[in-house]
């Protein structure tokens, strides 16, 4: 049992004991009076006086209980029987909920949301969703409404507007309230009776099942909305690339972070609001990953699935979780978002980034908004030309891993930043030397490695947008888009200086761009993705797209253009990739209103924060002398 549970229920049994001990002292001289004949006999005598009009009045009380939600049923039902005995209340009680169930769907279909609002908050009502669209009300409606501590009375509003009909509601409501009723009217016929040690037995058993129930009632409603939908689950299929991802999910979990640091008040119903509008565009968001048959699958999550206020990101399983996590964190000055690598790359992440903070503002979005995950259209037209002589030369070439291999168990997300002001040098300096911030980053990263690990040659993975082959780089693609330059070789002795290096691996990425290699492999994986049953192919990948212990990654410039929350003032964002485990080392860098952010995600002991944390510095160090290098 978690904790929070285990709590509570122990709050409600304390409570539980105190109301039986106040109701006992309180109510006890009146219980032992219904032991005298004489009492009895008055009682008897009163209801043969007011027999139609009496039953007609507690039926009445019973209707105006189900219709006003708030009113506690127990007590109509404990005097029902007290009045009429066991049978006699539980038949007036269950007609009296017949007839307001009646009533409630009548007002349900002419009304609607208008009448949920008025009676209950629209966080409520939202939450109940799920069972409006469910094709399996049934099964739910009598599950919530036979176990105690379900909020019964407002499931009859919500199920009013639902295909089922009224008689069906009505029969699996009646037969499902049947065992709470006829426990009440049991302890209120045995007070009336005088076997006050009767009702106090069944009213602890009834009490304790209650308790359970309330305990377990968010338990019970997660467990029936996630059966509730079982029949009509969406699915969606998964793109070969995204298998990908899935496939080497043993060694490197396939996750994405933004994190932020927020001024102001984020409006998290709005947050909401954009999340739930951005569904339909990228529905795959609220569904789980099923990693034996290679698809998404819908399971009826919500909106509210996917917020949390805890930090539940490191626990995050994809097979039972959406594909997107929002943490907040210090009264929402911190927001991490989190989002599947097997839904999307860096390049779609911010793009759903852009998206969300678009809804947010009630702006129309930028881009046309129709997701696009088939990567066919951007494999089209494309000549893959051979190996590069240096690539060729060196295809044996590995790096041995920048930390030991161990088995600790630490989370670290690790950084170093390059401020506006040596960023914009950066800049404007890779911009007269006639490189890229990419070819300058890999340079330093190379030029560290070689340092500590004392060799000459570094063969270092880079990946590739595919986006900007093709016609994509304009369109909505929140998809796995990504190929990989598998080997940039970078040759570095002693006398080396940064500029040598840089243009030997300017050269390098230039002639492995025009020659399309980063799209090695791709089209046959897409070819037999759609062919072969997904563990043969997961084999197949693991063998033929081996991860390399030391990788890099560049997500690229955040535009705070796109990414800003109206009222918020983002003060800081970067982007990191998945937690590497012990001993794989991943570099990544993002870059947000001139602030370069360095990164490392490690899962390990301290030891491995240290040297982590001594490359990104050791990596920044590399990029600012040369900056500042006349």
């Amino acid at each position: 049992m978690e904790k929070k549970t285990r709590k509570r229920v122990i709050v409600y049994c304390i409570l539980f004991v105190g109301l039986i001990v106040g109701i006992t002292v309180v109510l006890f001289p009146y219980i032992d009076r219904l032991s005298d004949p004489q009492s009895q006999n008055a009682i008897e005598a009163l209801l043969e006086k007011k027999r139609v009009m009496g039953l007609l009045v507690v039926l009445g009380i019973q209707i105006l209980q189900v219709v006003i939600a708030f009113i506690p049923g127990e007590p109509v039902e404990i005097f029902s029987g007290a009045l009429y005995g066991t049978v006699g209340g539980l038949l007036i009680c269950l007609s009296g909920c017949m007839i307001a169930s009646t009533i409630i769907f009548a007002l349900s279909k002419r009304y609607g949301k208008p009448l949920f609002y008025s009676l209950f908050s629209k966080e409520k009502v939202q939450g109940w969703k799920w069972l409006q669209d469910s094709r399996k009300c049934s099964m739910v409606t009598f599950i919530l409404f036979l176990i105690p501590g379900t909020p019964k009375d407002m499931l009859t509003y919500i199920v009013g507007v639902t295909d089922m009909s009224v008689w069906k509601f009505i029969g699996i409501s009646t037969f499902a309230r049947i065992p709470s009723v006829l426990s009440s009217t049991i302890i209120g016929s045995t007070m009336r009776q005088g076997e006050w040690k009767v009702s106090l037995i069944v009213f602890l058993v009834t009490g304790i099942i209650g308790i359970v129930g309330i305990g377990f009632k968010e338990r019970v409603i997660r467990f029936c909305q996630s059966r509730a939908n079982k029949e009509k689950r969406l699915t969606a299929k998964c793109e070969s690339l995204d298998f990908v991802e899935a496939a080497h999910g043993h060694k490197v979990y396939p996750l994405m972070y933004c994190h932020m640091e927020v001024e102001g008040n984020l409006d998290i119903s709005r947050l909401r609001s954009a999340i739930a509008r951005s569904c339909q565009y990228v529905p795959e968001i609220l569904y789980t990953y099923d990693f034996t048959r290679g698809r998404f699958i819908d399971k009826g999550f919500t909106v509210d699935d996917t917020i949390s206020r805890a930090s539940v990101l490191l626990q995050w399983d994809l097979g039972k979780k959406p594909q997107l996590q929002i943490v907040m964190n210090g009264d929402e000055n911190e927001i991490t978002i989190g989002m599947s690598h097997i839904l999307t790359d860096g390049e779609g992440f911010l793009q759903y980034l852009y998206l969300l903070a678009s809804l947010y503002n009630g702006q129309p979005p930028s881009f046309p908004l129709e997701n696009s995950r088939d990567i066919s259209p951007v494999l089209r037209n494309v000549h893959i030309g051979r190996p590069t002589e240096q690539t060729w030369r060196q295809r044996h070439i590995t790096v041995p891993p920048l930390r030991a291999d161990s088995n600790g168990k630490l989370y670290f997300c690790l950084r170093s930043r390059i401020g506006p002001k040596d960023f914009s040098v950066l800049y404007s300096k890779s911009k007269k030397q006639n490189v890229t911030l990419n070819d300058i980053f890999i340079t330093a990263y190379a030029r560290v490695i070689s340092r500590l690990h004392k060799i000459h040659t570094i063969v270092i993975p880079c990946p590739a947008d595919l986006r900007g082959f093709s016609s994509m780089s304009d369109k909505l693609s929140i998809a796995n888009m990504t190929g990989i330059y598998r080997k940039i070789v970078v040759e570095i002795k002693p006398q080396h200086s940064f500029h040598e290096t840089l243009l030997q691996v300017h050269i390098e990425m230039q002639l492995q761009k025009s020659r399309y290699r980063c799209f090695v492999g791709i089209r046959p994986l897409d070819y037999l993705f759609h062919k072969i049953p997904p563990p043969v192919m997961a084999q197949i990948i693991k063998w033929a797209y081996r991860l390399f212990p030391v990788s890099y990654t560049n997500f690229g410039r955040i535009n705070h253009t796109k990414l800003f929350f109206e009222g918020c003032k983002i003060k800081s964002c970067y982007t990191t990739g998945a937690y590497r485990l012990p001993p794989d080392f991943q570099l990544s860098i993002s870059t947000f209103q001139n602030v370069c952010t360095l990164n490392c995600t490690l899962i390990g002991q301290n030891e491995d924060s240290m040297t982590g944390q001594n490359i990104l510095d050791e990596v920044k160090n590399e990029i600012l002398e040369w900056v500042n290098m006349n």
